[in-house]
Protein backbone atom coordinates (compact mmCIF):
# COMPACT_ATOMS: atom_id res chain seq x y z
CA UNK A 1 0.00 0.00 0.00
CA UNK A 2 1.12 3.15 -0.77
CA UNK A 3 2.37 5.30 1.96
CA UNK A 4 1.41 8.86 3.22
CA UNK A 5 2.77 11.42 5.38
CA UNK A 6 0.36 13.67 7.41
CA UNK A 7 0.70 16.17 9.78
CA UNK A 8 -1.28 17.10 12.91
CA UNK A 9 -3.50 19.68 10.99
CA UNK A 10 -5.24 17.65 8.56
CA UNK A 11 -6.09 14.58 11.24
CA UNK A 12 -7.57 16.89 13.28
CA UNK A 13 -9.91 18.43 10.42
CA UNK A 14 -11.17 14.93 9.08
CA UNK A 15 -11.97 14.35 12.42
CA UNK A 16 -13.91 17.70 13.16
CA UNK A 17 -15.53 17.24 9.71
CA UNK A 18 -16.45 13.28 10.98
CA UNK A 19 -14.02 12.38 8.22
CA UNK A 20 -11.34 10.15 10.27
CA UNK A 21 -13.21 6.72 9.13
CA UNK A 22 -13.70 7.20 5.34
CA UNK A 23 -10.20 8.84 5.38
CA UNK A 24 -8.30 5.74 7.17
CA UNK A 25 -10.46 3.35 4.95
CA UNK A 26 -8.91 4.60 1.86
CA UNK A 27 -6.10 2.06 0.11
CA UNK A 28 -3.36 4.06 1.91
CA UNK A 29 -0.67 3.84 4.79
CA UNK A 30 -0.94 7.06 7.16
CA UNK A 31 1.98 7.70 9.26
CA UNK A 32 3.32 10.42 11.17
CA UNK A 33 6.60 11.38 12.62
CA UNK A 34 7.04 10.24 16.06
CA UNK A 35 7.65 13.15 17.32
CA UNK A 36 4.08 15.29 16.51
CA UNK A 37 2.42 12.05 17.55
CA UNK A 38 4.00 12.39 21.00
CA UNK A 39 3.77 16.48 20.86
CA UNK A 40 0.12 17.51 19.19
CA UNK A 41 -1.89 13.81 18.86
CA UNK A 42 -1.44 11.86 21.85
CA UNK A 43 -3.19 13.76 24.56
CA UNK A 44 -6.80 14.14 22.62
CA UNK A 45 -6.16 12.32 19.49
CA UNK A 46 -4.63 8.91 20.82
CA UNK A 47 -7.79 6.92 19.46
CA UNK A 48 -6.30 7.36 15.83
CA UNK A 49 -4.04 4.67 16.48
CA UNK A 50 -6.94 1.93 16.10
CA UNK A 51 -8.28 3.12 13.55
CA UNK A 52 -4.80 2.89 11.32
CA UNK A 53 -2.33 5.57 11.79
CA UNK A 54 1.14 4.51 11.62
CA UNK A 55 4.11 6.22 13.55
CA UNK A 56 7.31 6.46 11.88
CA UNK A 57 10.19 7.14 13.62
CA UNK A 58 12.87 9.81 11.70
CA UNK A 59 16.51 8.45 11.50
CA UNK A 60 19.18 10.31 12.57
CA UNK A 61 20.55 11.78 9.34
CA UNK A 62 17.07 12.92 8.61
CA UNK A 63 16.48 14.71 11.99
CA UNK A 64 19.68 16.38 11.27
CA UNK A 65 18.70 17.39 8.19
CA UNK A 66 15.37 18.57 9.89
CA UNK A 67 16.90 20.74 12.35
CA UNK A 68 19.47 22.33 9.59
CA UNK A 69 15.87 23.21 8.29
CA UNK A 70 14.10 24.26 11.09
CA UNK A 71 17.01 26.59 11.52
CA UNK A 72 16.97 28.04 7.92
CA UNK A 73 12.88 28.39 7.30
CA UNK A 74 11.47 29.83 10.53
CA UNK A 75 8.09 30.03 9.87
CA UNK A 76 6.80 26.81 9.07
CA UNK A 77 6.37 24.64 12.85
CA UNK A 78 9.44 22.44 13.68
CA UNK A 79 6.84 19.76 13.51
CA UNK A 80 6.19 20.11 10.41
CA UNK A 81 9.12 20.40 9.10
CA UNK A 82 9.81 16.81 10.71
CA UNK A 83 6.46 15.93 8.63
CA UNK A 84 8.13 17.05 5.60
CA UNK A 85 11.52 15.65 6.60
CA UNK A 86 9.82 11.79 6.73
CA UNK A 87 8.34 12.28 3.98
CA UNK A 88 11.43 13.07 2.25
CA UNK A 89 12.73 9.89 4.16
CA UNK A 90 10.00 7.80 3.11
CA UNK A 91 10.20 8.90 -0.39
CA UNK A 92 6.08 9.33 -0.29
CA UNK A 93 3.80 12.26 -0.22
CA UNK A 94 3.00 14.65 2.26
CA UNK A 95 -0.65 16.00 3.06
CA UNK A 96 -0.79 19.00 4.41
Amino acid sequence: MQLLISDANILIELEEGNLLPQFFQLPYDIAIPDILYYEEIEELHSHLLSMGLKIRKLNPETLMEAEKIIKRYPKPSRNDCFALMLAMQECCPLLT
